[in-house]
């Protein structure tokens, strides 16, 4: 059964900055950090040939036991170290790095134990994959030292399955919630967003987007928005590069029927497209047909918050000084329901900037006139013989 959520906790959690805080670890005096190290990586390994059946249930909790309590031993590490960096040493400006840490960090990467407990979030218990999470998010503190964070950005940056691994976890409702606040964490770094963008897996996202449970799809759709606009310095050549494959599967979610995943689609639609690093990409959808039929539609909507968000999207199909002739167009044949449409549509809070954009976007649509067409020139072979061959000037 999966994780559940209220629908206020849905949309906190929506608008939530993507971040993860792993709790305080309990000190274990059983191992020392280096067994830990050890010892997790055999248990790992047990767990990876421990075959899925009621006899190996035991086993499996008691591997998971031993699991939690070792990861407790390496979030304590993190955790020093973190508040190793903060501190000042009297003679030197920095409190050192013990060499005994960066070893057991080195120990744990080199055995590939992220990646490794990752691959094993489906068949964790539900308090060993807090654990893997908060030790994954931990890795990438921004207070760890810099000799840490430089070899951890390297093992995430180049790994080639740690994505992979994540993206499966959302085909499981039980640890979907879990992979995707260790994405968020990772997507506080442009590089890391880089790679996870360039690897194809932000196209994987969109369809857990639809996923049929609720969880799931708030999540990934919250996912994407982190990947998309925590830097915008890259998701945005990234988007334009990319854009006929993005949208093609992006356009249905703000038709989807489900509310909640709609709304955030269409929201993270608008700050994409009223952001001037998506300055070449918002040309390109709003010059689009098919693209402002949808965001016609969906001011037709029952919630008055689809309708305000879809007005956001519809205003710069109109103020667009280069509207292509299919727009204008449309825009022309529907002025008038258009007009009266925009002239019911009100902020819920007396919001100025909302009602100068409501005028601007009406007076626009009351100045438009038919676009001028001319008729399309016949090929010189096909005039009649009544008729010059000469080609008329507004053809050439």
């Amino acid at each position: 059964m999966g994780i559940l959520f209220k629908s206020q906790e849905l949309f906190r959690r929506l608008s939530t900055p993507a971040r993860c805080l792993p709790a305080v670890a309990r000190k274990s005096s059983r191992h020392s950090p280096r067994d830990a190290v050890q010892k997790l990586t055999d248990e790992v390994g047990q767990l990876l040939s421990c075959p899925s059946t009621p006899e190996s249930q035991t086993k499996t909790e008691e591997l998971c036991k031993d699991v939690h309590n070792h990861l407790l031993v390496i979030l304590n590490v993190l955790k020093e170290l973190s508040e190793t960096c903060g501190k000042n040493d009297v003679l030197h400006g920095r409190a050192k790095v013990t060499q005994e840490q960066l070893h057991v960090l080195e120990q744990f990467l080199a055995a590939d134990l992220p990646v490794q407990l990752l691959s094993q979030m489906t068949t964790l218990d539900f308090e060993v994959r807090k654990d893997v999470m908060n030790v994954c998010c931990a890795l990438l503190w921004p207070d760890l030292p810099e000799e840490v964070a430089a070899q951890v950005m390297e093992y995430v940056r180049f790994h080639p399955t740690l994505f992979n691994k994540l993206m499966d976890s959302y085909a499981n409702e039980e640890a979907a919630l879990f992979s995707g606040a260790v994405l968020r964490s990772f997507f506080r770094y442009g590089q890391l967003v880089e790679t996870f963008l360039t690897s194809g897996k932000a196209f994987e996202l969109i369809g857990y987007a639809r996923h049929h449970c609720i969880d799931v799809a708030a999540d990934a759709i919250y996912t994407l928005r982190t990947a998309m606009l925590e830097h915008k310095e890259v998701s945005g050549p990234w988007l334009l590069a990319n854009y006929d494959e993005f949208f093609a599967l992006y356009n249905p979610l703000l038709q989807c029927q489900d509310y909640v995943v709609g709304r955030q689609a269409l929201a993270l639609l608008a700050g994409m497209l009223m952001d001037r690093k998506f300055q070449r990409v918002m040309l390109t959808y709003v010059s689009n047909e098919q693209n402002l039929k949808i965001v016609m539609n969906l001011m037709l909507a029952d919630s008055h918050a689809f309708q305000v968000e879809a007005f956001h999207l519809f205003k710069i199909f109109v103020v667009n000084p280069q509207k292509p002739l299919r727009i204008q167009q449309i825009l022309v044949k529907n002025k008038d329901r258009l007009v009266a449409l925009l002239q019911t549509l009100h902020a819920r809070s007396n919001d100025a900037n909302f009602s100068a954009d409501q005028q601007k976007v009406i007076g626009r649509l009351l100045d438009m006139q038919p676009p001028q067409t001319f008729p399309r020139c016949k090929p010189l072979g096909e005039t009649p013989s009544s008729v010059s061959g000469q080609i008329p000037a507004h053809c050439q």
